[in-house]
């Protein structure tokens, strides 16, 4: 188990930090590629208690979700609704005809997996491409300081965490891991902030929020995740990665940090 996760992280991990560095075309359809399969695997999840979501409709959702970050178009708040709309009922028309069990739940977990991982994930594209328009690194900023945040709160937590945060969802997450997994991604953004890595955009202000996000809002979209394979009784989300469970796992806490980036750089900054 041990091999196959240092193999996943001596390939991967140089893997994510080689496109987020690409950028542009290349990081989208890696992100892409991700929130599809992350999306499966919620699905499956869904599928544990007994719905049947509708599963093309998701990705096909997914697809145009993620060309929506990658190209930004100049559409109407009128016009996004409009595809909203278009997706909510085209779910249920198919659904109705369809005759299967279930079809409340079957149609709230198709909608459930396209706003919590698809709308959510996608985010990842729209701040890589604010990167390139702004000279900023904040994608690898705070995957980074995701990655730290998760190490930090490990090795913190193995060796003096007692007093357990939500037992009933993560028996093995502790306050002295989660505190030092906090104070690790603040670190990181920091220090990204301090050496000019992050961009002549940002202030120290904003670089303290993107820890906040990072560090705090990124361990709760963990706990989240964890919530749902609790809910469904099982450990990982997928079996994809060796070591490491599904890709879903792996992006759980990216699901809460980027989406919370995105809102702040785009709706809070200059408030």
């Amino acid at each position: 188990m041990m091999k196959g996760r240092n193999t996943i992280n001596a390939i991967g991990v140089p893997l994510w930090i080689f496109l987020i560095w690409k950028g542009g075309l290349y990081y989208s359809i890696f992100m892409l590629m991700c929130t599809v399969i992350a999306l499966g695997e919620f699905y499956r999840l869904m599928e544990k208690k007994g719905a049947q979501p509708l599963r093309w409709m998701g990705m096909a959702s997914t697809v145009f979700i993620a060309d929506y970050y990658y190209v930004q178009p100049l559409i109407t708040a009128h016009q996004l609704l409009g595809g909203v709309i278009m997706i909510i009922i085209l779910t249920s028309i198919w659904e109705l005809f369809s005759m299967r069990e279930n079809p409340g739940q079957n149609i709230s977990a198709t909608l459930a997996g396209i706003l919590f991982v698809s709308v959510l994930l996608g985010t990842a594209i729209d701040i890589r491409q604010f990167d390139h328009l702004m000279n900023t690194q904040l994608t690898l900023a705070l995957t980074l300081a995701v990655w730290i945040c998760d190490t930090a709160a490990f090795i913190f937590g193995t060796l003096f965490g007692k007093k357990k945060i939500f037992p009933s969802v993560s028996p093995n997450k502790s306050w002295a891991g989660s505190i030092s997994g906090l104070i690790a991604a603040q670190v990181v953004i920091l220090t990204f902030h301090h050496q000019g890595w992050l961009g002549d955009y940002f202030s120290l202000n904003d670089a303290i929020v993107f820890g906040l996000i990072s560090g705090l809002f990124g361990q709760l979209g963990d706990f989240t995740e964890s919530l749902l394979k609790r809910d469904a009784g099982v450990k990982d989300s997928g079996t994809l990665l060796a070591g490491h469970g599904g890709v879903l796992d792996r992006f759980d806490s990216l699901i809460f940090a980027m989406p919370l980036a995105y809102l702040y750089i785009h709706f809070l900054m200059h408030i």
